[in-house]
């Protein structure tokens, strides 16, 4: 949404033309038209300098209460609104939103209501709120199409392409994208356009078609730097990472969130910190470099404390267990685990939800607590088919394989064998592989997952591909067939 880091956000809509307003300089000697301002504010805005950005803003919000226009001062609320969001000053974003909402619907201005709707949406989002966020892009829809107003109708479907992106829900995500696209081509928004084609490369990834995901973000970074925005350019940056580290291309993933975070740090952009630091602290961790994982997450987690991002927390906590279970400090990973649920329901967002309940399940499995894993794993496995989460459906069908094998070995087996044959990606073949392995002791098992694990820890360099290699024995030729067997 307009100024939300980690979501690639359609930006505003133009404002349509007006009579010039003049306002009186403040140190006296002319005047200046708060036009003119605006599209200084838009300068600031692109080129990173949010603070001179907000400073003249304030400026001529003074001016604008002197003068007692109502709708440039709504204007002007709405802009200041839009840079607190961007650095998660959300209590003073939902105020000023409000005030400039309340202008708009005493004039009767419905496309100003539009736009300010889309802008208080970005709070809910950013809050985990996803229903309220979609209450308020559905009547900013509403308004566009009623007026016929395409700018407001681009912008308000981008976002709510970028609410159900969120709950999982990728082919209504990308009918929204694709039409949002359409209409910036249409209307020769190019900047609308770019943020587009990143959105939809990032369903292209959800979906595993990585060669797709990186030509639509590859074609949003290029448009980016053309026109200079520094927040779009990050935000670009933030997606190629993340397409390389579902590639297993960790030293490339690594740098483009290096570089998202050092332009997030330059703009004060606070939600993108947020995003940046997580990303590299789950890099960090399977490269094997746990100090620098924790500093990340650390950072991560207090700005998300201080912003009240929902979400986040969620996927934060779930990261952070994950790191204590590789440094061998189960309780530390339980708590995190269980504080990671609980902020997952918070939000209300069933596909986070889904993968929380996973990692918990998956570890009360590693401690042994079999029955506990059963109950957890069980509602992961309801709420990831409700929410179309493909990940958590195939993970923690694993997970029941493994539970059920202490009383149904045959079944174990072939409901392992059945997810082998459903999956493509090498990393999930190479752990049903393994599991296979551990189940039956079948050495055509162990030497298909150890081929996979040796290609790719020799590209990747994840530590848990290494220790997967240990576990197996590849290479050295001490694992006998029939020694192994998975236990419930």
């Amino acid at each position: 949404m307009e100024g939300e880091a980690n979501s690639q956000a359609v930006p505003a809509a133009k404002r349509p033309g007006r009579v010039l307003m003049w306002l009186e300089q403040e140190s006296g000697g002319g005047y200046y038209p708060y036009q003119v301002i605006e599209r200084k504010i838009d300068t600031l805005e692109i080129t990173g300098d949010w603070a001179q950005a907000e400073a003249l803003l304030n400026v001529a919000l003074a001016e604008l209460e002197r003068c007692r226009d109502s709708s440039f001062l709504a204007e002007a609320c709405s802009r200041l609104g839009s840079l607190q969001v961007n650095q998660g000053r959300y209590p003073e974003a939902g105020r000023v939103f409000d005030r400039a909402l309340t202008i708009f619907q005493d004039a009767g201005d419905r496309r100003g209501q539009g736009r300010v709707l889309c802008n208080i949406a970005s709070i809910h989002h950013n809050r985990g709120d996803y229903e309220s966020a979609l209450e308020c892009l559905k009547e900013a829809l509403r308004h566009a199409e009623e007026l016929g107003n395409r700018q407001g109708i681009s912008r308000a479907v981008g976002n709510l392409g970028i609410i159900y992106y969120e709950k999982g829900d990728f082919e209504r995500a990308l009918e929204y994208y694709q039409r949002a696209m359409d209409l910036a081509r249409e209307l020769g928004d190019r900047e609308t356009e770019s943020i587009a084609l990143g959105n939809i490369g990032m369903i292209y990834q959800e979906l595993g078609d990585y060669d797709r995901a990186l030509e639509f973000c590859s074609g949003n970074l290029e448009m980016a730097r053309q026109q200079g925005n520094r927040q779009v350019i990050s935000y670009a940056l933030a997606n190629l990472g993340s397409i390389y580290f579902e590639m297993d291309r960790l030293a490339e993933a690594r740098e483009y969130f290096t570089q998202y975070l050092e332009i997030s740090l330059e703009l004060g952009d606070k939600p993108g910190q947020i995003v940046a630091r997580d990303d590299l602290g789950i890099t960090e961790m399977l490269l094997g470099d746990f100090q620098t994982s924790r500093f990340h997450f650390n950072q991560a987690l207090n700005l998300t404390g201080e912003l009240g991002n929902a979400e986040n927390l969620a996927v934060l906590l779930a990261n952070l267990g994950k790191l204590e279970v590789r440094a061998g400090q189960p309780g530390a990973a339980r708590d995190f685990f269980q504080r990671g649920v609980a902020a997952a329901e918070g939000s209300g967002n069933l596909f986070q939800l889904s993968q929380n309940l996973y990692f918990l399940a998956d570890f009360h499995h590693q401690q042994g607590e079999f029955q506990d894993a059963w109950r957890v794993n069980q509602r992961a496995i309801r709420l990831a088919g409700e929410s179309n989460c493909r990940e958590i459906s195939l993970k923690s069908g694993v997970l029941h394989c493994r539970l059920i094998a202490g009383e149904d070995r045959a079944g174990a087996e072939a409901g392992l064998e059945k997810l082998l044959a459903g999956t493509e990606a090498d990393r999930d073949r190479a752990d049903i592989r393994y599991h296979l392995f551990k189940l039956t002791g079948l050495s055509a098992h162990r030497d298909a997952a150890a081929e996979i694990y040796q290609r790719l820890w020799g590209e990747s360099g994840n530590i848990d591909y290494r220790q997967r290699l240990e576990e197996l024995g590849a290479g050295s030729g001490n694992i006998q067939s029939g020694t192994c067997g998975e236990t419930g």
